[in-house]
């Protein structure tokens, strides 16, 4: 199984490489939108709670339910960005690069439920 500072390592990357250019939206004319706060800020913060909890709670149930929220979320923001995407028309490589980032979440969020509910630990 992945070490628990692994998992943590990851979701931070994956949650900066798919989130962190977003930023600037929360910062200019779209910053309007309350939106873009909930995706791309609770984003962020979810994914920077469940790292934390992976390095600093380790088996505890606050790890456990940091982890499940953060499986949720990412499941939950990627299922509706892909039906967004792929209905809109945007072009092939925009809808392979969301598709990419949304497997990425796919296997973090199954990851990070078993990591938070493995009792072995």
């Amino acid at each position: 199984m992945l070490s628990r500072p692994v998992l943590a390592f990851l979701i931070a990357a994956w949650t900066l490489l798919s989130w962190g250019g977003r930023i600037r939206l929360l910062t200019g004319a779209e910053q309007a939108d309350p939106g873009n706060l909930i995706r791309i800020g609770g984003s962020l913060l979810v994914g920077a709670l469940a790292a934390v909890a992976l390095l600093q709670f380790p088996r505890s149930l606050g790890e456990r339910w940091l982890l499940t929220l953060f499986a949720a979320w990412t499941t939950a923001i990627w299922v509706r960005s892909l039906v967004t995407v792929w209905l809109g028309e945007q072009s092939p490589a925009f809808k392979a690069v969301h598709t990419a980032l949304a497997l990425g979440y796919v296997v973090l969020a199954y990851l990070a439920v078993r990591v938070g509910w493995n009792r072995g630990g």
